[in-house]
């Protein structure tokens, strides 16, 4: 959804404000200057940068990493083309049309390994599985193609409404269905007393990268090495901002600061239930790790849908020779 929200807007203003990022913490001298634009403002989504900054990974590697970050009306495609941000994070769809339309950025790494992104039901609807969704009215955003793949692969069809990005119908409709991810809309309505259950569009067999690293292929070319640092200590921050507690517990202070607007308890529901997500699969022996296979799947699903033109390459897609193995964390402890 946010994804699809930063795509939609962008040109200058997504540029200026782009420029306006920050660092946690004072340059180091001699230190190289790095910038990447999140997907969205500083949250737990975010965190792994944020710690790798807090535990000084960053200046270890020679590297000053200025965060910029994210939001509605922010074009992290765009931004990173134009040279202002060296990194961005989005979504695999997003690099795959980005490069359909010529835009030379390529993805270096993959946070998510399983997309979070799918669908909630009252956990009392008696709705089970996919095929329990037929006939019923879904809350999504137009346009999203996880929905579009349900259809196609399950053989349901169901009536769409606009999500605006509130669940308030959601929550008094025993019957609707909702979009979302599990780390948001499913915090939110437990607060409002509603238990749910989840399905993942990846359930269904749409499973496309998320929160993905991509770079300008000009950028991976002339600076490999720098490259491979930034994502060696981010990586590494990720897999400390899982597993440490206490850094969790700083790092977590400082996206407070960055985003006043944050909740403090939304996002430790977050930090706990997004884990599974980056650890998932290929994930748990290296975190960011990518494969051809998935990308020629992505390709062949979005091709499908009618999103994609045929002929684009998935291995354009995608370069992991920058990308250290850097194993998930062993243990996965609860959150404070």
């Amino acid at each position: 959804m946010k994804r699809l929200l930063t795509a939609a807007l962008g040109g200058l203003l997504a540029l200026g404000l782009a420029a306006c990022g920050t660092s946690a913490a004072p340059a180091s001298a001699g230190a190289e200057p790095v910038s990447v634009v999140l997907g969205w403002y500083p949250t737990a989504e975010s965190g792994g940068f944020y710690a790798a900054e807090e535990q000084g990974l960053f200046a270890q590697q020679g590297l000053d990493v200025d965060i910029q970050p994210g939001g509605p009306q922010v074009s992290q495609t765009q931004v990173v083309a134009s040279g202002r941000a060296d990194f961005g994070l989005s979504d695999a769809t997003t690099v795959a049309n980005a490069k359909a339309t010529g835009i030379p950025i390529v993805a270096v790494a993959a946070l998510f390994q399983e997309n979070p992104v799918g669908v909630m039901v009252h956990a009392d609807s008696g709705a089970q599985d996919w095929k329990d969704l037929a006939g019923r009215t879904w809350y999504v955003q137009t346009g999203q193609l996880g929905q579009e793949w349900v259809k196609r692969s399950q053989g349901i069809d169901f009536t769409t409404a606009a999500y605006n990005g509130s669940i308030a119908t959601f929550v008094h409709d025993d019957a609707a269905v909702q979009q979302g991810w599990p780390t948001n809309e499913a915090y939110t309505a437990q607060k409002e007393g509603v238990q749910t259950r989840f399905l993942s569009y990846a359930s269904a067999g749409y499973n496309p990268y998320n929160d993905v690293i991509f770079t300008t292929e000009d950028f991976l070319r002339d600076n490999p090495e720098k490259v491979r640092s930034f994502l060696d200590a981010t990586m590494r921050g990720w897999s400390a901002y899982m597993s440490d507690t206490a850094l969790a517990e700083k790092v977590n202070a400082t996206l407070q600061q960055e985003n006043p607007q944050l909740d403090a308890a939304a996002n430790w529901f977050a930090w706990d239930a997004q884990r599974q997500f980056l650890t998932a699969g290929d994930g748990a022996t290296a975190l960011g790790a990518m494969t051809p296979a998935r990308w020629s799947t992505l390709v062949d699903q979005m091709t499908q849908l009618g999103a994609l033109e045929p002929g684009l390459d998935p291995a354009s897609l995608f370069d992991t020779s920058a990308l250290p193995t850097v194993p998930a964390p062993t243990t996965l402890p609860p959150a404070p």
